[in-house]
């Protein structure tokens, strides 16, 4: 039984399908793992902003204000925090406020509160479009939304993270 002509064509045609399937996995990991990294980059900046805005809330209107001012300062200017390996500024951030204890007993979030008293905790919402390169073959899409959020509380002298 020597190596036949039918053999071989096998060895071919096997090869071929396991070699087309370990590249689909190769593609779909590497912009899999990019979203991941993009998502650690937003993550990092959200959870800046939102104690950075939480820092600036003082129970009063204007506290409001600078808290929108402070999580904004963070994506502009000459020292902004990027994504992407630090190439593409972070345009989708959006600050919400909440009263209560924390995060769990928080009342409804408002983008625009009317009163400014008692807003104790800052939700910072960041997105960004993820270009996919791989992914395409799947579903014919040029990106994928990456959304991360934090919260922060002010406390009587300091402010932390909550989630």
């Amino acid at each position: 039984m020597g190596n036949s002509p039918r053999r071989k064509g096998f060895v071919l045609i096997a090869t071929c399908v396991a070699l087309t399937v370990l590249l689909g996995m190769a593609a779909v990991g590497i912009d899999a793992g990019r979203m991941y990294v993009i998502k650690s980059e937003l993550q990092a900046f959200s959870d800046a902003a939102a104690l950075s805005a939480a820092m600036q809330l003082d129970g009063g209107a204007s506290g409001i204000a600078r808290a929108r001012e402070a999580a904004a300062r963070l994506a502009e200017g000459p020292h902004a925090m990027k994504w992407d390996m630090g190439t593409k500024a972070i345009t989708g951030v959006s600050c919400s406020f909440a009263t209560g204890g924390d995060s769990a007993q928080a009342t409804a979030w408002q983008a625009n509160p009317r009163g400014a008293g008692g807003y104790r905790l800052v939700r910072v919402t960041a997105s960004a479009q993820a270009p996919l390169v791989f992914m395409r073959i799947f579903e014919p899409r040029t990106a994928s939304t990456v959304a991360v959020s934090s919260v922060a509380m002010k406390t009587d002298d300091s402010a932390r993270l909550v989630e």
